[in-house]
């Protein structure tokens, strides 16, 4: 993976970002969560013996929890390193 050169205060930026992608992410797998729950919670239905709305929840929600941040990483994380000596002119 490449380093990005940033500016320090583009850094900075970068970190914001990251983490509002990140809160993004976890919002969107904590409402897949719930609505799979809230969807299949009636259903008799059951996969490997156990009732479907845990099996989506449960083990579906980590599968897309490994998803999502494999794309995060891909797409929205830039590799750089926050300790390198900056000029004075970049703060």
């Amino acid at each position: 993976m490449q380093k990005e050169d940033l500016s320090y205060k583009e850094k900075f930026i970068q970190i914001d970002k990251e983490a509002l992608y990140t809160l993004l992410a976890a919002l969107f797998i904590t409402i897949v969560f719930w609505l799979c729950i809230f969807l299949f919670k009636d259903t008799n239905t059951t996969l490997f013996y156990m009732p479907l709305w845990f099996v989506s929840s449960c083990i579906g929600g980590y599968l897309l929890s490994i998803v999502v941040v494999i794309v995060l990483i891909k797409f929205y994380f830039k590799n750089f390193n926050l300790e390198e000596k900056e000029d004075k002119d970049d703060l």
